[in-house]
């Protein structure tokens, strides 16, 4: 009413507003903060891949539009379907991991309970817990309890696994562009969605940019003072990677020893992402440039 209308214009009188070009010099006090420099980068899907995922695609319009299912386990069916689609954009690592577990998560015991459940864990909402968040779906369901369902997600999963290597672009492609920050001198972030993409990914720059490089990888399945303890012993690398997933957005300081970010997997919540920069683009960071490259699948 009137008396808080008073009270907001008495506060109005009185609050700042500091942004960063207010503090970098304030009160004869030079303050660093960096700029930040945005790219995009992309990739195709091979052959290979794109047969894999349409595969993969009519098999989930088949059970999502299954007339036997109710309403309820329809729409675990959707969510389940979407998680899935996500894993397989993730790696092939991801993907089979999926393929092979059951649906635990996105279950619930009412049409709206399951779409709750489903938006939490497939769209980044900012509620969800970060820590063990990571983990992959599963896609097994109640529907696929005979041995002809469990046979065909076992068939689509070592499929998956075939894909890792030359046929999996989005890998390949991705350590020349590690390795052309890495040459520029910068020590990058490469941030992911899924536990098991982070292992896979990290064999691969291990792999690709060679003994120089430290490539070090973090997922919420370790404990926090462990992942502590590993990005403290990065610090003396002189070329150094850190692979990892969203466990790592907030909380523990990387700007210290990080200056640029790259999103291999992209959020669906954009909040994601800029808590993502956030980790280097901030107070204490040395360099006057941080970089954040988006990395985006062209046709998938």
């Amino acid at each position: 009413g009137e008396v808080n209308r008073r009270w907001r214009e008495r506060l109005a009188r009185h609050l700042v507003q500091r942004r960063r070009a207010d503090l970098r010099v304030y009160m004869d006090a030079d303050t660093p903060f960096p700029d930040r420099l945005t790219t995009e980068r992309h990739y195709d899907l091979s052959p290979e891949y794109r047969a894999f995922l349409e595969r993969v695609l009519a098999w989930c319009r088949e059970r999502v539009y299954d007339p036997e299912l109710d309403a309820r386990r329809q729409r675990v069916q959707w969510w389940s379907a979407l998680a899935l689609l996500r894993a397989i954009s993730s790696s092939p690592r991801a993907a089979a991991a999926t393929l092979r577990a059951r649906t635990v998560a996105l279950d619930g015991s009412s049409p709206e309970e399951a779409d709750a459940l489903g938006r939490r864990a497939v769209l980044d909402q900012e509620e969800i817990e970060l820590d063990g968040a990571d983990a992959t779906p599963g896609s097994q369901s109640e529907e696929e309890g005979d041995d002809a369902g469990r046979r065909r997600l076992l068939d689509l999963a070592r499929e998956a696994e075939r894909l890792e290597g030359r046929a999996d672009r989005k890998a390949t492609e991705v350590v020349s562009l590690v390795k052309a920050l890495v040459a520029e001198g910068n020590q990058p972030i490469v941030f992911c969605r899924f536990l098991a993409t982070v292992e896979y990914l990290g064999e691969v720059l291990r792999k690709g940019l060679g003994r120089d490089v430290t490539v070090e990888c973090i997922t919420g399945a370790l404990h926090p003072e462990d992942r502590s303890r590993r990005i403290d012993a990065m610090a003396s690398a002189k070329a150094r990677v850190l692979v990892c997933t969203d466990c790592l957005s907030e909380g523990i300081n990387l700007q210290g020893s990080f200056d640029a970010v790259v999103h291999y997997d992209l959020a669906w919540n954009p909040t994601r992402h800029e808590q993502r920069e956030g980790r280097v683009d901030r107070f204490g960071q040395s360099r006057p440039v941080v970089k954040a490259v988006t990395y985006w699948g062209k046709d998938n």
